[in-house]
């Protein structure tokens, strides 16, 4: 792996909100990668950011609202506007500025990539409808909120979040919750007229057993999304993104037009 020459990222805000940290590569390429974590789960992915800013990228990790650092209410709003919000005014004023040191640095912005997986899945699935963002992501993103894995069904997924991570996750209601679950704010499932597939490679593997992979194949169907289901390898996050066997696939995918 090459190294990105920058090992320390900083903080920004994006939105007043969202806090996010941001990665420089050696030279900047025009290329921007925008994260979207899976939940529950703590944001350090340091490996990553190095990895995707070793390939020429500005790497951009938000945090959604009302989780970790950033404030506001999670699941107040769906956490794709999240990211929207992050893509809309990094490419307005396709500037930032460091928290720690109020030194305001450009990036230059020609392709906008968004990489999700998991919870983070739906988030970036239903952003392809920006004309910056050019390609999209997702490990193991979930496609159907009603479709219940095996080893983490709803309740348990619920149930975790609020007692295992305490306040890193802090909706307004605790009843806001089922807001995934009963609505379709966040389900990909139920927005696929609005959802440009030809931006989309989803990864998933059929062993899987928190997100189940069959709601990929009617979701490509109706989207026209790129996928690739692998027989054997469990539930994909952020930390199998720079291994070599997925990488290759997902480069290939970058670089067709």
């Amino acid at each position: 792996m090459k190294k990105s020459g920058h090992p320390n990222s900083f903080r920004t805000r994006f939105s007043k909100d969202i806090v996010a940290e941001v990665l420089f590569p050696v030279r900047q390429t025009g290329k921007v990668a925008i994260m979207a974590i899976g939940a529950p789960s703590a944001p350090y992915k340091k490996e990553t950011l190095r990895f995707l800013a070793s390939h020429g990228y500005v790497v951009i990790f938000p945090r959604y609202r009302g989780t970790w650092e950033s404030e506001g209410n999670f699941l107040e709003k769906s956490p794709a506007k999240d990211i929207e919000d992050v893509v809309t005014e990094l490419a307005k004023k396709r500037a930032v500025y460091d928290i720690a040191t109020r030194e305001k640095k450009l990036i230059r912005v020609s392709a906008v990539h968004l990489f999700g997986g998991s919870f983070g899945g739906p988030a970036v699935l239903l952003n392809t409808w920006q004309p910056i963002v050019k390609k999209v992501i997702a490990l193991s993103p979930v496609i159907d909120w009603s479709k219940k894995g095996k080893d983490e069904p709803f309740d348990s997924f619920v149930r975790y979040s609020r007692e295992g991570y305490g306040g890193a996750f802090r909706p307004k209601h605790q009843k806001d919750w089922q807001k995934l679950f009963e609505t379709d704010f966040y389900n990909p499932i139920e927005h696929t007229a609005a959802i440009d597939g030809k931006k989309v490679f989803i990864i998933h593997c059929k062993d899987d057993t928190h997100v189940p992979y069959e709601p990929v194949i009617p979701f490509a169907q109706k989207t026209g999304a790129t996928y690739y289901l692998k027989p054997k390898g469990g539930h994909l996050g952020f930390t199998y993104l720079p291994h070599k066997f997925f990488w290759k696939k997902i480069k290939k995918f970058l670089k067709a037009k």
